[in-house]
């Protein structure tokens, strides 16, 4: 029998959170993360190490040039978020999807700093458009999903991006050692055109515009279920955003701490091979291992509860410290490699949590304000630290794990006084 509205038995049911009956097409963002981290992975480490290495630039004009894309990435959001605004998330995704192997492809060409500076500039543009889109996806899907579907969500797009990642430092490896640098980027280029193909597979805006009327459907809904409420009140919907208990700060000063580490390690170890005259191509294992490392601490940290983040980021800062200590005492190059893909753990658990929290403040708000910023915090670390660390590692490589070390201790006192209020009952 259908209970007519207004009856008891009617209103002691909860209104909750379900799958959109509009369904959302989450594999083209999982297999467009996995392909350019794949293709990404190889050509990064196959170009700077050829410059370093063949062509001979030195470490400051390294720094310069690495950190060229990821310093227009302070801007990129900021310019994606005007573009997105004028054609669209999917039409976005496409426009970068086309830009990308263009670009990789110039910086094939011409090898003069200036020019590979200006090419790179423009990646990083590129870039802006293209990953706060994939977390604006992501916050879009959690608002109209339930907490199963919303972590599996997160879980599958971290993992996808990952095994790229990884997969691409592999096969980046192995051709590397049986070919040479430049073929690899040859390879990593004509892999770049996969992406145009898979993007068109995204959802129209039209269509992904529905989520957003659903919610609303839905808010409406609830209030008028509640004012027909006579005998008990309709119990509220929990929001499934559970880590905007944790101040936004928080995840800002942790996505600092995850770039500047991460940056450091990533631009250090090949200036540590050519110093003990050692192959090139092993920057690839380490930075395989590094992201191995990275996505374990990203798993781990999305299994833990709420209260358990906060100490895995605190306890990940001091062993990043005990580790930078490590490689200045040690100096060794087989330590050091073990060492930096140790780090990897640590810096996945921090970046986990920083993640989290950016994606529940977007949902909840429902909005892409979060993910901007993110980002353009996230290409002031990665674009920043090379340059500081070229400049150092013509005087002392270590001297920057040094700097690390201080900028830990600094940061460390305002996350603990930020997530105070962090308790085991939270949520």
């Amino acid at each position: 029998m259908v209970n007519p509205e207004g009856s008891p038995l009617f209103q002691s049911k909860k209104v909750e959170k379900c799958d959109s009956p509009i369904t959302y097409r989450t594999w083209p963002i999982f297999l467009l993360s996995f392909i350019r981290l794949f293709f990404i992975s190889i050509f990064e480490r196959a170009f700077l190490n050829y410059l370093y290495f063949t062509v001979d630039i030195n470490e400051s004009t390294l720094g310069f040039i690495s950190s060229a894309t990821a310093a227009a990435y302070i801007v990129g959001p900021i310019i994606g978020q005007i573009v997105t605004s004028k054609i669209g998330i999917r039409n976005s995704i496409v426009l970068s999807s086309i830009t990308t192997p263009l670009l990789m492809g110039a910086q094939m060409l011409y090898f003069a700093p200036l020019y590979l500076i200006s090419i790179r500039i423009l990646s990083g543009i590129s870039l802006g458009i293209y990953w706060p889109n994939c977390y604006n996806l992501l916050s879009r899907w959690q608002s109209v999903s339930n907490d199963e579907k919303s972590n599996r969500n997160f879980k599958q797009f971290n993992f996808s991006w990952n095994l790229g990642f990884i997969l691409g430092l592999l096969f980046g490896y192995l051709w590397a050692l049986t070919l040479n640098e430049y073929i690899t980027m040859t390879i990593a280029f004509f892999l770049s055109f996969l992406l145009l193909p898979f993007s068109l597979f995204l959802k129209k805006d039209s269509e992904l515009n529905q989520l957003g009327e659903k919610i609303v459907n839905i808010e409406k809904y609830n209030i008028e279920l509640n004012s027909n409420v006579n005998l008990r009140k309709v119990p509220k919907q929990k929001s499934n955003n559970h880590m905007i208990v944790y101040p936004i700060l928080f995840s800002w000063l942790t996505l600092f701490v995850y770039a500047i580490s991460k940056s450091i390690i990533r631009f250090s170890y090949p200036v540590f091979l050519k110093s003990f005259e050692s192959p090139s191509y092993f920057a690839y294992l380490v930075q395989l291992s590094i992201q191995i490392g990275q996505l374990t601490g990203l798993t781990w940290s999305n299994s833990m509860k709420i209260n358990t983040r906060k100490v895995s980021v605190l306890t990940s800062l001091i062993m990043i410290v005990f580790c930078s200590f490590a490689i200045i005492i040690t100096q060794n190059l087989l330590y050091i490699s073990i060492i930096s893909a140790i780090i990897g753990i640590f810096i996945g658990l921090i970046q986990g949590a920083s993640l989290k929290i950016m994606i529940d403040y977007g949902a909840e708000r429902d909005t892409n304000k979060y993910s901007t910023i993110n980002e353009v915090l996230k290409g002031v670390g990665f674009g920043l630290t090379p340059i500081f660390a070229g400049f150092i590692a013509e005087i002392n490589i270590y001297a920057i794990f040094i700097f690390l070390i201080i900028f830990i201790f600094s940061v460390f006192i305002p996350l603990i006084y930020l997530s105070r209020n962090i308790k085991k009952e939270a949520y």
